[in-house]
């Protein structure tokens, strides 16, 4: 019996593009929006305190208040287009960088109308801009707002469990990269082999239900090889083309016995802000002709059987750890989740469309299983939240660097990575299951 399948990632779909619009509108509407769901929560944790705007506090109120509002994160080392053509001025350029977060950074929360300046339990280097939170304190001399407690979303409620009663296997990989498959086009044989069942008895097999792609499938990086202009737009076109063909014959042999979502990456051929629109079905001819091959929006939410699927093809992480101390994929992973937002960096240091009336990356419903791709490895948590919320975080590994990819079995929510390795030398396959 297939299970039941529904997509919810039509928030993610554009039906215009108007890129003359203002990105104050999306941290207003996600402001006005999380503030409502973070009102009911803060009364829930601290009772009786009122809730107070910016523009109502004094320094001689000395009473214990709340404050939800949205986090700015003062950076030096951010990048500013006013940094950028400060030559103007006959002053230094500000050097690129990769990380953004310092100890001096100040955190900054803002409303409607005015802006404070946080201390006292403020983890400024895990915090980020965008972040929506409700803080409980005092305020105190010079506008400093002295904070006790902090309190998140937590990406809302979640459903109880109900129709699964069997294990069946839900497969996420990412980072296939063609333009590099030749380094590792026996693995992908292996995988296709384990995927049909080879390598497994009928009595130990279980139902793989769908296998959802997440990004990069054509390339892990935008950095092209170091030719002259005519031999890069010839050659790389030709790769390019060459590169297409074969995904789209792998997408078609898999799509010939199970369901298959593609969901575009930072380094593949689709629009670069997110959310990314899905591919248009004539990119893949010979997988498009089968009803289980469907291309899907990063980020990507849908439910299997009731189990609510969330995930991105790993931009939101990446753009996160470059703009915190959080050291491993993770931690941000756990950290967006927690935050109730899929992308807060985003517009600010994150690509993503203008929105005028809504803010689709919101997470409103806890997921039950929650990933991000083209990571460097894989990693797999569980994560509870204080209303009894359990959702399985899952750091795809990229394909391309580790040969091996995510499996979740959705009767416990328990993932595994398994490792397809082919030793040349050796003339021998080797299959690794790793929990």
């Amino acid at each position: 019996m297939s299970p039941k399948y529904e997509n919810y990632s039509s928030k993610f779909l554009l039906k215009s593009f108007d890129y003359h619009k203002q990105f104050s509108h999306i941290y207003a509407h996600r402001l006005a929006e999380m503030s409502s769901l973070m009102a009911k929560r803060a009364i829930n944790r601290w009772g009786k305190i009122p809730i107070k705007k910016l523009c109502d506090l004094r320094e001689d109120f000395e009473d214990e208040c709340i404050i939800i509002g949205t986090i700015y994160k003062h950076q030096s080392h951010k990048p500013s287009i006013l940094k950028e053509i400060s030559e103007e001025n006959q002053l230094a350029p500000q050097p690129p960088r990769q990380h953004y977060a310092d100890p001096e950074d100040k955190i900054i929360l803002e409303d409607k109308l005015q802006r404070i300046r946080l201390f006292g339990k403020v983890r400024a280097k895990e915090m980020a801009t965008g972040v929506v939170c409700a803080v409980m304190g005092v305020i105190e001399e010079g506008g400093r707002f002295d904070v006790q407690d902090i309190l998140y979303y937590e990406s809302g409620p979640q459903k109880t469990l109900s129709l699964i009663n069997e294990s069946k296997l839900l497969v996420l990989i990412s980072g296939l990269e063609q333009l590099q498959s030749h380094l590792y086009a026996d693995s992908l044989n292996l995988f296709q082999h384990w995927l049909r069942g080879t390598f497994t008895t009928v009595k130990s097999r279980k139902e793989k239900v769908r296998v959802i792609v997440a990004g990069n499938s054509v390339r892990g990086s935008v950095e092209d090889k170091k030719v002259t202009a005519f031999q890069t737009r010839t050659f790389d076109s030709n790769e390019l083309v060459n590169a297409m063909k074969s995904l789209d014959e792998w997408f078609a042999s898999w799509s010939s016995f199970m369901p298959l979502d593609l969901m575009p990456g930072a380094c593949d051929p689709a629009n670069f802000m997110l959310p990314q629109q899905p591919f248009h079905n004539c990119m893949f001819p010979l997988a498009g002709r089968y009803e289980n091959f469907q291309c899907v929006p990063n980020p990507y939410d849908c439910s299997i059987d009731e189990i609510r699927v969330l995930g991105t093809s790993g931009q939101n992480l990446q753009d996160l750890l470059r703009n915190t101390d959080l050291e491993k994929p993770m931690d941000a992973l756990r950290k967006t989740l927690i935050w109730g937002h899929l992308a807060p960096t985003a517009p600010d240091t994150l690509a993503c469309y203008p929105y005028i009336d809504s803010d689709p990356f919101i997470i409103k419903e806890c997921p039950h299983i929650y990933f991000a791709g083209n990571c460097d490895q894989f990693d797999t948590a569980l994560q509870k939240g204080s209303e009894g919320q359990k959702t399985c975080l899952v750091c795809v590994p990229s394909f391309a660097k580790t040969q091996s990819i995510a499996v979740i079995d959705l009767l416990t929510l328990q993932c595994r990575e398994i490792i397809f390795k082919f030793d040349v030398n050796c003339e021998t396959q080797n299959l690794q299951s790793r929990v």
